[in-house]
């Protein structure tokens, strides 16, 4: 990589954070080394390091998928550094040479030198970012004991986030018995309370009271939401980098100029003083939870499958679009801020906000991405909407029509009608939706999906159906 270091020390447009990054102690490891990390936690700690008294904030980054380490073998061997290219709305552009990742472990191969470095006392965060679907707890929050994936590693195997937690802990409790805080990173509400509820379940699964026990009096789990608008890499990006910087990156990631970042103040050990860098510390994560999840989330996966029923390839052109700008402003001001209540949040302000973070065209997000896992989002993205409507007797309609696209779109890609693909890691459980009365019927009455709504408030039942045949008739 020496011409990458050569390019990024010698080039005005190309900004770098003033550490040696020979001089980096890593204290943090992360599992999971996707885009969203390398375009927003990374660069928080980036940022972090060029403080004099924060430089054992290193990063090492773990992958923990046998599926991605072809891929990371290349992160590997640009020593965990890439270029950062932020784009605002305006067409501004800013580059950055992130180098927060110190060291690279590919936990596939290797696992044991993941519980080594998680066993250290020098270790005092475990950051973690994993997909609606990677914490296997069922709408009741258990653990999915009969999962294949969990089932081999209460056996032994190395499959899932919660494996890897307990090789490592288990392995520190023994070694340094020093306190850690396992801080989640992702798009769950709660999602610290889940990694623990998933964690201790796991723990009781292996038979481990002991380990149950330090984890209970050495570990914390904060809650924390964070927000930054991240397409999956692209080509482009890499040959633009390459042609502007003559830097042969092919971890290069792209990112809206938005970051936010806020994390319940709940840590066992050390706290990295990430407030020096624009992290809120707060006592309790929940209203920017809330607003995050019902408003940028929620917005997102009510207006992409009716984006990809017109055969719209972009976020930013649903924006554009007449009739989806309208929908998006009405779901927001007409079901997802009434349902919300008071916030300590400016939720029309921040409503404001996400709507031009959306027409950013720059971006690039795909809606072929947003529609990804719909079934593990709706539950936890748009749920929240429909309950607080009904429950101040309010009728949903602009989150129901949302939910009628996601089951038209269902139907028309299982009838191969759409240029949108639909990745559903759960297709599985879509099984039952056929296009039939009795396929509508499960869908409305889906208890993973919505619950005890369909009981508790029969209308919900009528109104979706009745958005769904009018919706199917429309694109029949």
């Amino acid at each position: 990589m020496s011409n990458y270091l050569h390019a990024s020390l010698n080039s005005e447009q190309l900004s770098v954070q003033d550490y040696n990054k020979n001089t980096i102690q890593a204290g943090v490891i992360h599992l999971g080394v996707g885009a969203f990390h390398r375009a927003h936690q990374a660069v928080y700690f980036d940022r972090l390091l060029s403080h004099d008294t924060q430089r054992h904030w290193g990063i090492t980054g773990v992958n923990i998928r046998p599926q991605d380490s072809q891929h990371f073998t290349r992160f590997m061997q640009q020593q965990g550094e890439y270029v950062l290219k932020t784009m605002a709305a305006d067409g501004e552009t800013h580059y950055e040479h992130i180098r927060s990742i110190v060291q690279q472990i590919d936990g596939a191969q290797t696992p044991e030198a993941v519980d080594a470095l998680m066993a250290d006392e020098r270790t005092q965060l475990v950051t973690s970012t994993v997909t609606e679907g990677g914490y296997y707890l069922d709408e009741n929050r258990r653990l999915m004991l009969e999962h294949p994936a969990i089932k081999a590693d209460v056996e032994g195997s190395r499959n899932t986030l919660y494996a890897f937690l307990y090789a490592g802990l288990k392995q520190r409790s023994q070694v340094s018995n020093a306190k850690i805080t396992l801080l989640c990173c992702d798009n769950l509400r709660h999602n610290g309370e889940l990694l623990n509820t998933g964690l201790l379940q796991f723990l009781a699964a292996k038979q481990d009271e002991a380990l149950i026990k330090w984890v209970e009096q050495h570990v914390s789990f904060p809650c924390s939401m964070v927000d930054r608008i991240t397409p999956k890499p692209s080509q482009q990006h890499v040959d633009d980098v390459r042609t502007r910087f003559g830097i042969d990156d092919e971890m290069t990631v792209m990112g809206e100029d938005f970051i936010q970042w806020v994390v319940e103040d709940n840590f066992a050990g050390q706290k990295p003083a990430l407030d020096l860098v624009g992290v809120q510390f707060v006592d309790k994560v929940d209203p920017f939870e809330e607003a995050k999840i019902r408003i940028l989330n929620a917005g997102h996966t009510c207006v992409t499958y009716q984006a990809a029923l017109k055969g719209l390839t972009y976020f930013d052109e649903a924006m554009r679009d007449n009739a989806l700008k309208q929908y998006f402003t009405d779901f927001i001001l007409q079901d997802s801020i009434p349902a919300i209540g008071d916030s300590v949040v400016d939720l029309p302000a921040y409503f404001e906000v996400i709507a031009q973070r959306f027409s950013n065209a720059n971006i690039g997000d795909t809606i072929e991405r947003i529609c990804t896992d719909g079934y593990a989002k709706f539950p936890i993205f748009v749920f929240p909407t429909l309950e607080g409507c009904y429950k101040k007797g309010r009728t949903p309609s602009k989150t129901i029509q949302g939910i009628a696209s996601w089951f038209t779109f269902i139907q028309l890609s299982d009838q191969g009608k759409l240029s949108t693909p639909y990745h559903e890691p759960n297709k599985a459980s879509l099984a039952a939706f056929s296009n039939d009365d009795a396929g509508i019927q499960a869908f409305v009455t889906d208890r993973f999906l919505w619950g005890n709504l369909p009981t508790e408030y029969p209308d919900f039942v009528t109104q979706l159906t009745s958005a769904i045949q009018t919706n199917m008739a429309t694109y029949a």
